[in-house]
Formats: C-alpha cells, sequence, structure tokens
C-alpha cells in the first residue's frame, strides 16, 4: 500500500499533454521488477509526471483483496478510503521503487504527492531525461507487507511515501 507525502504542487508544473503521448512502459531496468515506466521528453523538477486513477474501494472490498494478496497497487487516501489502480490503465502505477530490490544501482528519481487538485501523482524530484525510467519511493510499511526491502527497513527509516 502506498503512502504519499502531503507536499502539494501547482497544476502549472503539469506538463501539458496527454500522459499518453509522453509515457511509455517497458521492462524495468531493475531486475525482476516487470515492468517499468520511462518518458519520452525531457521532465524538469517539480514537474508533475502521472496521475494515478483508480477505482475506490469499500473498506469491505480493500480487505477482501488484502487477504487475497491483491492489494499491491492500494493508495491510502486522506479522507481514509482506498484507491485500487491494479486493473485500471494508469501510468503511474508502473513506476518502481529502486529501493525494493538489493540489485538496484538507480536512485528514485519522483516522488508520490497529490497536486492542487487533491489528486495523487507522481512528481519529479530531479531533471529527468528522456528515456529514463522513472522510480519512487513506496514506503517501509509496503516492503514490509510485500517482500524484502532490506535497506529500507534494516535502517529503520518509517517514512511514507
Amino acid at each position: 500500500m502506498f503512502k504519499y507525502q502531503t507536499l502539494k504542487t501547482s497544476d502549472n508544473n503539469k506538463i501539458d499533454a496527454p500522459e499518453s503521448e509522453y509515457l511509455f512502459i517497458s521492462q524495468s531496468q531493475i531486475p525482476d521488477s516487470g515492468s517499468g515506466l520511462f518518458t519520452a521528453i525531457d521532465i524538469y523538477k517539480d514537474e508533475i509526471i502521472a496521475l494515478f486513477k483508480g477505482e475506490i474501494l469499500t473498506e469491505i472490498r480493500a480487505k477482501q483483496r488484502a487477504n487475497k494478496g491483491n492489494d499491491k497497487y492500494f493508495i491510502n487516501l486522506l479522507e481514509g478510503s482506498i484507491m485500487d489502480s491494479m486493473n485500471v490503465m494508469c501510468f503511474a502505477k508502473y513506476a518502481n521503487d529502486t529501493k525494493g530490490s538489493a540489485n538496484s544501482n538507480f536512485k528514485n528519481n519522483a516522488i508520490i504527492t497529490m497536486d492542487d487538485n487533491d489528486r495523487v501523482c507522481i512528481k519529479a524530484i530531479r531533471n529527468i531525461k528522456a528515456k529514463e525510467e522513472i522510480f519512487c519511493g513506496y514506503g517501509a510499511r509496503y516492503w514490509k507487507k510485500h517482500g524484502s526491502n532490506n535497506a529500507l527497513i534494516e535502517s529503520g527509516n518509517q517514512n511514507e511515501y
């Protein structure tokens, strides 16, 4: 389950094009991570890269999916509900966390946050060049539940994104 920082961003930092025109999905550079999110254009620090989309779940439905292990794309929203991006076309859900693999030499170049309209999004924390993979942190709680994240869990860092 992702947790995002409550940092607000200005819509002036939104790329003025449909996500499908500048984002693409390909094999992640992180071993054993499946698909990853890549940019076809240069993205500048503080630009909104992509919005998360998903199904808003009732508490009962969220628990049912979690009990079946179908909660890898859950995002906790500010008002307490849960959004699930698993069965929705959403570029943002393909951004991998570099901290999820001991085999990764990459660093996260984006964060999960909120835009000015209270939508969950991915925002660049540095300039990202065309054809680069987009990486963002999921937080220690995610890795504790869904798999090994030695660097984050062993360090005791409990920051959530």
